[in-house]
């Protein structure tokens, strides 16, 4: 099964998210800051990444940028969440879903981007 890190600091938001992408197929892990989601970027590397802009630790952005300098992550498929309407502008090159946001969209978006296998 594709497996999709879900980073972002609403346990709640981050927990609606697993339950859809688990009923969809896919296994998830959740990080609530930056540095929990590069350490499982390291240690069990995704298929996708559902990223937050706005963490605690870091600048989401910031996060983007590092798994894009990384040769071992700079393929790596991620979807933006965000709530900051000018996220387009702050990650270039990437997709970018606003919030609020219905959940069977992002769902959806992953479906599309990892079919299940």
């Amino acid at each position: 099964m594709p497996h999709v890190l879900i980073v972002d600091d609403e346990p709640d938001l981050a927990g609606l998210l697993a339950y859809n992408l688990g009923r969809a197929g896919f296994t998830t892990i959740l990080a609530h800051t930056g540095e929990e989601a590069l350490k499982h970027v390291r240690t069990s590397p995704p298929d996708l990444v559902l990223l937050d802009l706005m963490l605690p630790d870091m600048d989401g952005a910031d996060l983007y940028r590092q798994l894009r300098a990384d040769p071992a992550t700079s393929a790596l498929p991620v979807l933006v969440l965000s709530a900051r309407p000018d996220a387009h502008s702050r990650v270039s090159g990437v997709e970018v879903i606003l919030k609020p946001f219905r959940v069977q969209e992002v769902v959806a978006r992953v479906s599309a981007l990892l079919p299940k296998r």
